[in-house]
């Protein structure tokens, strides 16, 4: 049986383990390469505190388990076993806060109970020693001085069901990955807490800047004039950027153009074109005197760049998120259906947060989440697309009285303001002023007596879109005040098991009661899962959604969401599916029954 069975099945028994994934050397003490030196008690743990040979440290994973009720055959022959010692779990979920930035982080806690242990399978060395681990100190007073350097370390989370004989089955289990933000205890109790956080948080400020902080600075005075002049760059900052193809930097609030690097650290030579911005900047800057000892800042100029380029630059290079933890394949897709004109320029100064770039992204029309299942970062567009989550009744899936409505007011808007062409990389972003241009879409018919008699407007203060990218900014205010022109409904629910398909950042459908058109009838809508989160209760484990409508429909009222065909496209009846389900075509004249028409099982198209 897999999980979803099992799920359902009467007299299974819920099952939950961790896996935690530590650095250790794969070195053997004093066997070349590794030179330490030394026997019995002074042997290292593997670990790299007690190194005795840090230069040849070769790190691998070691991994440890712990489990809610004993499981066999989780762990190889020579790890640790998996230790029962699991006794709670929390799951707080990612939550989506669209518009509004990166949303609401997901997180776990893990309650573990201290034991005493011989620590075969994570000491190599212990039958070497002069004493027994297992009368020794407890396990994890002992594992956390052998290794204390467990931040961001990755921790999964196992939830699911052992078979009816009461055995493990990798399918039977769902998985979630966290990265590990602390470790408290064991305290006076033997409890030891574990808190994990999604790979998001990588990108806080504190974590995460670009450009990197420079330790350069101006060796000399230079006046407005100078156009060479010495840095003392010890770190190399300045000139790594530079042979990076860098080559902007930021003196007070001056940038410049470094055109040639010369000299050896710490001592460089600068040849610079003074007060330059790149030429998509139309405001002045002007050349100043600078004192002696003034940070010499590396910049980062993003030139034209893809919405994909760009995140993967901020999470992979500039928050250290591992390339194999973004869904790179997956953000094409999204940006290839309505998005593909996002190309954006910034030249960004001084080191700022990974995460508040993100946010600023994220105003342009895109979602971004961890999904903790697939380990992966995704995005989505508010563009409306199809998908195949649902749909969902409240007879046949949707638990009894589990529903909940309500109308999220906040979320609707009349007005978007898009502030856009940046006068000057080096002036605030929350001024008017400071912009060359406002696109403003409205709705006055919203804002009328009739409707909804109010002006609600949101602003966007937008660094990334030059002047010359009024046509995105177009598309991205009309774009999103369409989306919350109305307000939405926001959708509270509960799942079995059965169910568990539909995750944060999906599109749901679903019909219940609780929304009905005039006329009485419960339409089908589709719906963005807000927040997703497995409950698990003496009865069983069950499923609650956050949901926000999104106005699409399914079914016989659905309609299809293409952007406009290309010219060299073919006509629809030999059109493959794939572009099918990207373009929008014109209906036939003859659908194959004596009227105009798309085939009768096939929904029309709105062009986005």
């Amino acid at each position: 049986m897999a999980y979803a069975d099992l799920s359902t099945a009467m007299g299974h028994e819920p099952a939950s383990y961790i896996e935690l994934d530590f650095n250790a050397c794969s070195l053997t003490y004093g066997t070349l390469p590794c030179q330490a030196s030394g026997s019995g008690d002074g042997k290292c743990f593997q670990g790299y505190a007690g190194c005795q040979d840090k230069a040849n440290f070769a790190p691998s994973t070691k991994t440890l388990r712990f489990s809610s009720i004993r499981i066999d055959d989780l762990q190889g022959d020579t790890e640790a076993p998996t230790f029962p010692t699991l006794t709670g779990l929390q799951l707080s979920p990612a939550q989506l806060t669209p518009g509004q930035g990166l949303g609401i982080r997901a997180t776990c806690s893990v309650q573990l109970e201290d034991h005493p242990y011989s620590f075969v399978g994570i000491d190599p060395y212990r039958g070497d020693r002069t004493y027994d681990h297992a009368d020794s100190g407890s396990f994890w007073s002992k594992f956390l001085a052998m290794f204390p350097y467990y931040a961001n370390i990755e921790m999964r989370v196992y939830t699911g069901y052992l078979d009816e004989n009461g055995a493990y089955d990798a399918s039977n289990f769902l998985v979630r990955t966290y990265f590990v933000d602390s470790i408290n205890g064991p305290n006076e109790q033997g409890k030891v807490t574990i808190k994990g956080k999604d790979a998001l948080r990588f990108s806080d400020r504190e974590k995460a800047q670009v450009p990197t902080q420079s330790t350069a600075i101006l060796t000399n005075d230079i006046t407005a004039g100078a156009t060479s002049f010495d840095i003392t760059d010890s770190g190399d900052d300045v000139k790594d950027a530079y042979d990076a193809g860098q080559t902007y930097i930021r003196v007070d609030d001056e940038t410049m153009l470094v055109t040639n690097v010369t000299g050896s650290n710490p001592t460089y030579t600068l040849t610079v074109t003074r007060a330059a911005m790149p030429s998509t900047y139309t405001g002045t800057m002007t050349a100043e005197e600078h004192e002696a000892n003034s940070t010499v800042q590396h910049c980062h100029f993003f030139d034209d760049d893809a919405l994909d380029t760009i995140f993967n630059y901020l999470l992979n290079t500039g928050a250290g998120v591992g390339a194999g933890f973004l869904d790179t394949a997956g953000w094409a897709d999204v940006l290839q259906f309505g998005l593909q004109s996002y190309t954006l320029t910034s030249l960004i100064t001084e080191p700022t947060g990974a995460k508040e770039l993100l946010d600023e992204l994220a105003q342009l029309n895109v979602f971004m989440w961890w999904d903790d299942r697939n380990a992966k970062v995704k995005i989505d567009s508010i563009i409306r697309r199809f998908t195949s989550q649902g749909p969902y009744t409240d007879d046949d899936d949707i638990l009894s009285k589990s529903v909940g409505v309500s109308r999220d007011d906040r979320a609707r808007v009349s007005q978007v303001w898009l502030a856009f062409g940046h006068r000057n990389p080096t002036l605030e972003m929350d001024e008017l002023k400071n912009f060359a241009s406002v696109y403003v879409s409205a709705d006055t018919d919203a804002e009328a007596g009739n409707e909804y008699g109010q002006k609600k407007v949101k602003r966007i203060f937008s660094r990334w879109l030059p002047l010359t990218k009024r046509s995105v900014a177009t598309e991205v205010t009309n774009r999103y005040l369409n989306y919350y022109r109305d307000v939405k409904n926001l959708v509270q629910l509960e799942l079995a098991p059965k169910d568990y398909a539909g995750w944060t950042g999906d599109i749901m459908y679903l019909s219940t009661r609780l929304i009905q058109d005039g006329n009485g009838t419960t339409p089908t809508r589709g719906y963005r899962v807000l927040e997703a989160n497995e409950v698990t209760r003496s009865g069983g484990v069950k499923y609650k959604y956050t949901l926000q409508s999104t106005g699409s429909f399914f079914g016989a009222d659905s309609v299809r969401y293409g952007l406009i065909t290309p010219n060299t496209m073919g006509n629809y009846d030999v059109e493959s599916d794939s572009n099918k389900n990207r373009y929008a075509f014109i209906c036939f004249d003859d659908r194959g029954d004596g009227k105009a028409g798309f085939p009768v099982q096939d929904e029309p198209y709105n062009i986005i």
